[in-house]
């Protein structure tokens, strides 16, 4: 039996990754009954686990019962070290050669950069080096740490031939160590059922005074995001078509982008003087998956207008619940959506327009997108996800 460690210390403060370490250990300890597992996490990590692995009780060191699974191989403990910190390459290193663990499992790049023990890294992307806004310190501080887990690792865990690509070539990753993984999608959650979820997305509209069809964006507000053409098209789509249609951007509404505020507003002002009705509306985060499920059913179209991705789980979301989506054909996106999306330059707002503007006209063209769309989301699984990291843990344990 091996003694392998998860670092769990996203879970709960950084959603996506924190998602993909619930997600996938908790489908790996459906698989492996041989080895122990042991998730490391920071003090806001305790809830989330909570609705993750059925924990009635937080001790360290105990074994956490399972409703379903009885007795789970696992073990939580609690340290609170902060990722990104100057503690993370001291005090979890420190951490780390006291317990001796046979395997260590960082679901992203950070880690400490002198650790020897074998490890391996998960690499989402390198948007931080190739598509973030210049800040030369941030860079100066995690390129070294990013070189160190493609050098260092025992196996580089990536899901996308994209950032694979993008590895070797920046990173000088050996290409045999590096594994495409793909993620998984929560089928249980995100499925065609959403459509009948009404209340939850009545409820929702109410609230944010979404009157018509909707055209949807879910996620954050940063630079490669490429929200500003999105913006700009949209705005030329909309003043330019009988039909109006709203645009909803949910998740975190970022008051650093200035620019991005007030164009949102001045293209709000325009319209109330039209339709005495907000065109476009930011909800912020939303209560639950139900209600995230709902709101991609209700959309008459999802929208990812990004200049780089690792892999994209709304557009695969939406998918799954019966939305058509069109998305910016760069980066990983149409290895990830295959022909299941409508594609646009997302450089030329013109053709975000018309893409647009295609995706609410053509009825036909919709139903096809949807019924693509369900098969393509089929590829996507965390059962699947779960087996192929599991395989690596083993081989690397082996050598």
């Amino acid at each position: 039996m091996s003694r392998i460690l998860i670092d769990g210390r996203f879970v709960g403060v950084g959603e996506s990754i924190g998602r993909y370490t619930l997600e996938l250990l908790s489908h790996i300890l459906e698989l492996d009954k041989k080895n122990s597992y042991t998730l490391l996490i920071r003090p806001a990590g305790v809830d989330a686990c909570g609705g993750s692995f059925d924990i009635k009780k937080l001790e360290l060191g105990n074994l956490i019962r399972n409703s379903e699974l009885e007795i789970r191989n696992l073990q939580i403990k609690v340290l609170d070290i902060k990722h990104y910190s100057l503690n993370e390459q001291v005090g979890l290193l420190k951490f780390l050669k006291k317990e001796h663990y046979d395997l260590v499992h960082f679901p992203q790049f950070n880690h400490p950069i002198r650790y020897r023990g074998k490890f391996v890294v998960t690499i989402h992307d390198l948007i931080l080096l190739n598509h973030a806004k210049a800040n030369f310190v941030k860079r100066a501080a995690f390129l070294p740490v990013l070189k160190s887990a493609a050098r260092d690792s025992a196996a580089i865990i990536t899901a996308s031939e994209e950032t694979k690509r993008e590895i070797i070539y920046t990173l000088r990753g050996r290409e045999e160590k590096i594994n495409l993984i793909y993620h998984g999608i929560d089928h249980s959650k995100f499925n065609i059922t959403a459509k009948s979820h009404r209340e939850l997305l009545d409820k929702f509209c109410q609230k944010n005074k979404i009157e018509n069809d909707y055209l949807l964006y879910v996620g954050a507000w940063k630079s490669h995001k490429n929200l500003s053409r999105l913006l700009a098209a949209y705005e030329k789509y909309v003043f330019e078509n009988e039909k109006f249609v709203q645009l909803v951007l949910v998740g975190k509404i970022d008051r650093k982008e200035k620019t991005l505020l007030k164009e949102i507003a001045r293209i709000n002002s325009r319209a109330m003087k039209q339709w005495s009705n907000e065109a476009i509306v930011t909800s912020g985060p939303v209560g639950s998956d139900d209600e995230l499920a709902a709101i991609y059913a209700g959309a008459i179209a999802y929208v990812i207008p990004s200049l780089a991705e690792g892999f994209g789980w709304p557009p695969l979301e939406a998918m799954a619940c019966g939305t058509p989506v069109i998305s910016s054909k760069v980066s990983c996106m149409p290895e990830i959506l295959g022909d299941a999306a409508l594609y646009f330059d997302p450089l030329n707002v013109d053709d975000i327009t018309g893409a647009i503007k295609k995706i609410i006209s053509d009825h036909s063209l919709r139903q096809k997108l949807i019924k693509s769309g369900l098969e393509q989301v089929k590829k996507y699984d965390w059962a699947e996800t779960a087996k192929q990291t599991l395989e690596v843990y083993n081989s690397v344990l082996s050598i």
